[in-house]
């Protein structure tokens, strides 16, 4: 599982294998864009700055939209409004605007959901989620390998704190 921090950079790995703080580059081609809330539960949307530091722009209700103008290479991130877990669009926990959308006069939406998850993953989030103390999972005498899986899914589930939007 994978939360925002507020106060960190992100990094991705270009293809010529060096890391880049993930931020907004030039304001030169724009684009009109609409996120949707897809989920059940209420998400923020920031924004990543030119420093590559992270902008609360908006607070959607599930089913609730927002429209923004933005630009070709600023990037915009998702998480859930009380978990702190990052939500992805095209199952990517950081939306580009595609080269196609630039100059287009109509706005285009884009979908905000949970990351793809496998059953097993669910199911442990789901146990995890009920465990405030992760040395309590010792006492549900599992095999190591899983019981050291779940105690570090209650370690980050304990981690991500509630978001606290500053403007």
């Amino acid at each position: 599982m994978h939360c925002i921090e507020i106060d960190k950079f992100r990094y991705e790995i270009k293809e010529n294998g060096d890391s880049e703080i993930v931020k907004s580059m030039e304001s030169v081609q724009r684009a009109f864009i609409r996120f949707t809330n897809r989920t059940s539960r209420p998400v923020n949307v920031w924004w990543r700055n030119y420093q590559g530091k992270l902008q609360h722009y908006a607070s959607l209700k599930p089913g609730a939209h927002y429209d923004v103008n933005t630009f070709l290479t600023h990037p915009w991130e998702f998480s859930d409004a009380a978990t702190f877990e990052s939500y992805v669009i095209n199952n990517k926990p950081v939306f580009k605007v595609p080269n196609v959308v630039a100059g287009m006069r109509y706005r285009t939406n884009w979908n905000i959901s949970i990351p793809v998850r496998s059953l097993r993953f669910t199911a442990m989030l789901a146990v995890a989620s009920n465990f405030p103390d992760a040395n309590k999972v010792v006492q549900l005498e599992l095999p190591t390998a899983l019981g050291e899986e779940l105690f570090d899914l209650v370690q980050d589930v304990n981690n991500c704190q509630p978001a606290v939007p500053n403007k």
